[in-house]
């Protein structure tokens, strides 16, 4: 995703500089810089966290670091892992079952599909933000199939597509437009303040409709990779549905979405 929002900035000749982004505008007019959503860039400050959550404790930040390049260094999730008994918030432990997830689902050297499942399943458990929720699910699902259990991968795909459906994805890929009057950087006009803030928000939305799109292709794909291995049927496909979600009002958009052409959103 990020690969394709650069090459699109770069079409518009905006060059992104840390979290902010300076675009060159007509010669004759003053520089514009423009601060953009530093999440939704997927800019995460000085290291990588995963939950999507904040509210974590500087010690946690720095032990979580120091975890993280333990784990590449000895191959092992067992520094993240340990970190599980001397942390309690809700928000840290959720964010070190993902990442412990992660590890043993995707790390070279570590991984190990069986135990990303249980630690994905308890990160399920926390309040995730619904981008987060829909990358677990996607993860644990990939896991699922590595331990040949394509009826449970199947599952999570589906839940995945519900919670795509509750979205308008109707409109397609939204570029990105520039700010229509001009943002500048260090300005003490307060309206140059609310202008910041209203671009963060429509860029905020942006990027999470273009996740959408994204993960509804790759679920999708997912669904149609399983569905033969497990034989269901379109209507078993239905029954399912029913058992993860009462609200029978989506079941015929995600049945529609797997019986079309599943084309590629992004340019």
């Amino acid at each position: 995703m990020t690969a394709h929002f650069e090459s699109h900035a770069d079409r518009q000749g905006i060059f992104r500089e840390g979290q902010s982004t300076v675009q060159y505008m007509n010669p004759t007019r003053r520089l514009a810089a423009v601060f953009f959503y530093a999440v939704a860039l997927h800019a995460s400050s000085a290291l990588a966290t995963h939950s999507g959550l904040s509210g974590f404790s500087s010690d946690f930040l720095r032990d979580y670091d120091s975890a993280q390049k333990a784990v590449d260094q000895s191959k092992s999730a067992e520094p993240l892992v340990a970190l599980l008994e001397r942390y309690t918030n809700e928000a840290e432990k959720a964010e070190l079952e993902v990442s412990i997830g992660l590890a043993y689902g995707q790390r070279t050297g570590v991984v190990d599909p069986a135990k990303a499942v249980a630690h994905f399943t308890t990160a399920l458990q926390y309040q995730l933000p619904e981008k987060t929720y829909m990358e677990v699910l996607m993860w644990r699902g990939n896991a699922q199939e590595q331990i040949k259990k394509p009826n449970e991968a199947l599952m999570d795909y589906l839940r995945g597509l519900l919670a795509c459906s509750y979205h308008d994805l109707s409109r397609g890929w939204p570029e990105i437009q520039s700010p229509k009057v001009p943002i500048y950087m260090n300005s003490l006009d307060p309206e140059n303040g609310e202008r910041v803030r209203d671009y963060n928000t429509y860029r905020k939305f942006i990027d999470f409709q273009r996740f959408l799109l994204m993960q509804r292709f790759f679920l999708i794909e997912a669904v149609k990779r399983v569905q033969p291995e497990v034989s269901k049927s379109d209507d078993q496909i239905v029954d399912i549905l029913a058992t993860l979600s009462p609200d029978s009002s989506r079941f015929g958009t995600i049945t529609d979405w797997l019986k079309s052409e599943n084309v590629q959103p992004w340019p």
